[in-house]
C-alpha cells in the first residue's frame, strides 16, 4: 500500500486540524473577546466534527460505510449547528459594539 496506512493519515490530519481549531479558539478570544460560554460551545462543535471525520474515515476504511454515513448525521450535523451557533453570537456580539 505504502508507507502511511490509512489510520496514520486520519491521525496526522486529526492532529492538525485540531492545533488549528485550538488557535482558532485562542484567535476568537482575542480578536473577539468572546466569553467562556461562547467558546465552550465553539470547543464542543470543533469536538464533534473532529469525531465526525474520525468515525467516518475509520468506518470507511473498515467497509462499514453505512456506519459512516449514520456517523456523519448523529454527529457532524449537531456539531455544524453547535459551531454555527456559536459563530453567529460571537460576530453578532462584535457587530452590536
Amino acid at each position: 500500500m505504502g508507507i502511511f496506512s490509512g489510520v496514520e493519515i486520519l491521525f496526522f490530519f486529526l492532529g492538525m486540524l485540531t492545533a488549528a481549531g485550538i488557535a482558532g479558539l485562542a484567535a476568537l478570544k482575542l480578536k473577539y473577546a468572546a466569553g467562556w460560554k461562547t467558546l465552550s460551545m465553539c470547543a464542543a462543535g470543533l469536538a464533534l466534527v473532529l469525531f465526525t471525520i474520525a468515525w467516518s474515515v475509520s468506518s470507511i476504511l473498515e467497509r462499514e460505510h453505512q456506519a459512516a454515513n449514520m456517523g456523519v448525521v448523529f454527529f457532524g450535523l449537531p456539531g455544524i449547528l453547535l459551531l454555527g451557533m456559536a459563530l453567529k453570537q460571537i460576530f453578532t456580539k462584535k457587530v452590536a459594539e
